[in-house]
């Protein structure tokens, strides 16, 4: 079990820091933990969070006692960085204004100045010589289409912590201010028997593509000498990528029909969210029949009822909304609504639970400009919500306003899966259906088309066993996924998959000590 420890005020970031390590290693596999379980629980894998500088004897003790492993997102208690060679200084005075990123003009990328860059000791846990933007825009203010949250310089949670120093040979991370380096971000140390895993962070790098460092050390940084965990990965067993997408119907459901065909002659599965004041036209049901007729290849998702920012700013509306549009989109296809998309990825918590009340099993949003909770770089549980709902952040949005006047005009959203592949990541994007008001910055309907094919070529180029689904099958992958308990009896690992669930047609799969295996419920592994 992996233990997470966080004091009363790190009580948020605790959370959900919590519940990134349960979407990656199961809810039975990662408990908050008080201070005083460090010297009662044979816990030889613990994550601190914005530890308090009077925990630090409790935190070295426990660190040496035997062989282990320790993550610390945040503060790092004093005698523990004075132990690891750890210095902190206040942050720049210019770090905050180098932090925000410009709004994207029609065609262009903005980054902030400010941006965290790998080096290669990052290759030790499955990483690249990344860099990271701490803010990043793709449309206007809002889309950020590599995926990825803001890290801010406000004193927030998700905000970078102090100005640190570690050894050269520990960094995996620098912060950079216009490519010149200024402090650390993250480092990983092995000290005697054991390992120390830090990110300046309070939730660490929860929100982004990065998370798969912490994956990797917790499952298999020194496998012969440390204890470790199994992940359970987000991609279905067999596939070397998973990729889904869809179309949000804001105005116009049935011009998706001619991307609807160009996806059936690639035998890529079609999904359509639909926000059901559509449905006042009769001529807008046709396409969601045909569509359905083979629940294999397509699927329909609430798009809410009226599409109102925030969900209507409260728990009564959102539940209202949700409930209003799957009533309607049942009526019109004979078809139960299951997932939902918020409506300009807006997802404040209320919304979410409105949702979940309202009958739903999950929702898809994220975006870089709100709501910086659901930007979760694992599909799953979220902080909060019951056992059974899931979210899962897409903000790859395939736009014509988003292709690149220079260049590549693709080259973003290449980036965006060769991201998500590098990290075993599910990859989803969007588009919208054309209306007669607004094309979305496309030129025509054809140059869509074409701009979609070639990204699916793309992917397919890259990769050797690419698996495309539809957003229900997605999504009911990672729910079945999020509800599967890793369990240890004895010293050995089994996997206990749900038994109440419908059987799904994708298995799952696990990684443990560096090796990559199938599921066999109940099998050792």
């Amino acid at each position: 079990m992996i233990g997470v420890l966080f004091p009363d005020p790190a009580a948020e970031a605790g959370q959900y820091v919590l519940a990134a390590m349960r979407r990656s290693v199961s809810a039975s596999q990662a408990q908050a933990i008080s201070r005083g379980t460090l010297r009662d629980v044979e816990l030889d894998l613990l994550v601190a969070v914005d530890a308090p500088d009077g925990w630090s004897a409790d935190l070295i003790a426990w660190l040496i006692a035997r062989p282990r492993k320790l993550v610390v997102f945040g503060h790092m208690p004093l005698a523990l960085a004075d132990y690891l060679r750890y210095q902190a200084a206040d942050l720049p005075a210019g770090l905050a204004a180098a932090s925000r990123g410009a709004s994207a003009p029609s065609g262009e990328a903005r980054e902030s100045a400010a941006a965290v860059r790998y080096g290669a000791l990052a290759q030790t846990l499955g990483g690249q010589q990344w860099h990271r933007p701490f803010e990043r825009f793709d449309f206007t203010d809002e889309w950020n289409n590599l995926g990825y949250g803001a890290i801010r310089c406000d004193g927030s949670i998700w905000s970078v912590g102090q100005a640190v120093q570690v050894p050269a040979e520990v960094e995996l991370a620098a912060v950079v201010v216009n490519g010149e380096r200024q402090f650390s971000y993250a480092a990983l140390w092995d000290v005697g028997a054991s390992s120390v895993l830090w990110f300046n962070r309070a939730v660490g790098p929860c929100d982004s593509f990065e998370w798969r460092m912490v994956e990797q050390f917790v499952s298999g940084h020194r496998p012969d000498t440390l204890p470790c965990q199994p992940v359970l990965s987000e991609l279905p067993w067999g596939y070397d990528a998973a990729i889904t997408s869809r179309l949000d119907c804001d105005e116009d459901i049935e011009s998706a029909r001619p991307l609807w065909q160009a996806y059936q002659r690639l035998g890529v599965p079609f999904t359509l969210a639909v926000h059901t004041q559509n449905l006042t036209r009769a001529e807008q049901h046709g396409i969601l029949r045909e569509l359905l007729a083979d629940r294999q290849q397509g699927a329909v998702l609430s798009h809410t009822a009226t599409h109102a920012p925030n969900w209507g700013g409260s728990y009564d509306t959102a539940l209202a909304e949700g409930r209003q549009s799957a009533e309607l989109l049942e009526a019109v296809t004979g078809v139960p609504v299951r997932y939902a998309v918020s409506p300009f990825h807006q997802s404040p918590p209320y919304a979410l639970q409105g949702l979940a009340d309202g009958g739903y099993d999950g929702c898809i949003g994220g975006i870089i400009r709100n709501d910086p909770e659901f930007l979760t770089a694992r599909g799953g549980a979220l902080a909060g919500l019951p056992a059974g709902f899931v979210g899962h952040s897409q903000q790859c949005m395939l736009h014509g306003d988003c292709m690149l006047k220079e260049g590549d005009p693709l080259a973003v959203f290449k980036q965006a899966f060769d991201y998500a592949y590098a990290t075993n990541t599910l990859f989803g994007y969007l588009d919208h259906p054309f209306s007669e008001r607004y094309a979305y910055g496309w030129q025509d309907e054809a140059a869509r088309i074409d701009a979609h094919e070639r990204l699916i070529a793309y992917i397919r180029s890259k990769v050797r066993k690419p698996l495309f689904l539809h957003e229900e099958a997605a999504l009911d992958f990672l729910r079945f996924r999020s509800l599967t308990q890793i369990v240890e009896v004895d010293g050995a690992f089994r996997v206990v998959t749900p038994s109440n669930e419908k059987t799904l047609p994708l298995a799952l799969g696990v990684e443990y000590r560096g090796a990559h295996m199938q599921v066999e419920a109940g099998k050792a592994l």
